[in-house]
């Protein structure tokens, strides 16, 4: 008797973990669209992405940075006229440890967004080369997403690191 409840009270655990993972997935999607409006609408909005709390930056299809927001220039030591001059390509700076980013960057031009866990100092893929950064911040996450334009092309993609 006491096995048949421990089965049950699995499926009821199970269960209510899936309604979480479906809940956090909902939430997820819903800041990437508010992201992805923000960044078609620049202006105002862009103030609020360049203010957002978390490392953001948008690039182009090769990895040059074409916005970063505050946090990810200050935290990184990036020159805002660096990235206004097109001298920053993350792309260029992926170690082995977070090779999966090639492949998350490659899905955004197909449409897709991606959530990496666990990468290593994902920090270190947007540091000037003469900054030695703190990576106590703990970012070990990193969400990628399609910038799309009003006629679904996709013109950009976007980063925002996480905890």
């Amino acid at each position: 008797m006491s096995e048949k409840k421990s089965k049950e009270k699995l499926l009821e655990d199970l269960i209510q973990m899936q309604k979480n993972i479906e809940k956090k997935v909902k939430i997820q999607d819903s800041l990437i669209k508010s992201m992805q409006l923000l960044i078609q609408n620049e202006g105002l909005h862009f103030q609020v992405i360049g203010n957002f709390p978390y490392p953001i930056a948008i690039f182009e299809r090769n990895g040059i940075l074409i916005m970063a927001n505050h946090i990810l220039l200050q935290r990184a030591n990036i020159k805002p006229d660096d990235v206004q001059a097109g001298k920053i390509n993350f792309l260029s700076r992926i170690t082995n440890e977070n090779s999966a980013v090639l492949e998350a960057v490659e899905d955004i031009f197909l449409g897709e967004t991606t959530l990496l866990k666990n990468l290593v100092e994902p920090l270190s893929m947007f540091v000037r080369d003469d900054f030695v950064p703190d990576y106590s911040d703990g970012y070990e996450s990193a969400v990628f997403f399609p910038v799309v334009e009003s006629n679904d092309h996709i013109s950009h993609g976007a980063v925002m690191l996480m905890k």
